[in-house]
């Protein structure tokens, strides 16, 4: 895709995640182009590991006990991932910059959990949720943070 003209080119390889709580797109930005490179998103099936746990009742009604700190847990363990995808996306010489959107209660976590080199590599966090937004949408808003 190219990015539309009033919007500033990207003069090194840039990688824009746009992230929430469980779900992570990838985006790479190069002179005016822009091109979606992949997403990561927590899986969901493995909810019985950060305990859930389901069952049926001896009278036959269905119950679901979730652990309080679940999603705590799951949040954590996306930010897991997510550092993980992109220091292996680093190493692979896929970006030179990066900038990340995240959530803004989040936003420390997630940072302070990525690699060092990784960190190196961050030129903008924007701290606003974003990932149902049309892709123009979030580059304005990145720009206008910057």
């Amino acid at each position: 895709m190219h990015i539309p003209e009033p919007l500033k080119n990207y003069e090194r390889r840039t990688l824009l995640a746009v992230c929430d709580n469980e779900h992570a797109r990838f985006f790479s930005l190069k002179d005016r182009e822009l091109d979606e490179v992949g997403e990561i998103r927590v899986d969901h099936a493995q909810a019985d590991e950060f305990g859930q746990a389901s069952g049926t009742t001896p009278g036959g009604s269905h119950f679901a006990a979730t652990d309080e700190k679940l999603e705590d847990r799951s949040e954590r363990h996306f930010a897991k991932l997510l550092a993980q995808e992109l220091h292996r996306r680093l190493q692979a010489g896929e970006y030179e910059e990066l900038i990340l959107t995240l959530p803004e209660p989040r936003k420390n976590e997630f940072v302070d959990g990525l690699h060092h080199d990784v960190r190196a590599r961050l030129v903008a966090t924007v701290p606003k949720m974003l990932t149902k937004e049309p892709i123009v949408e979030v580059l304005e808003r990145i720009q206008k943070t910057a």
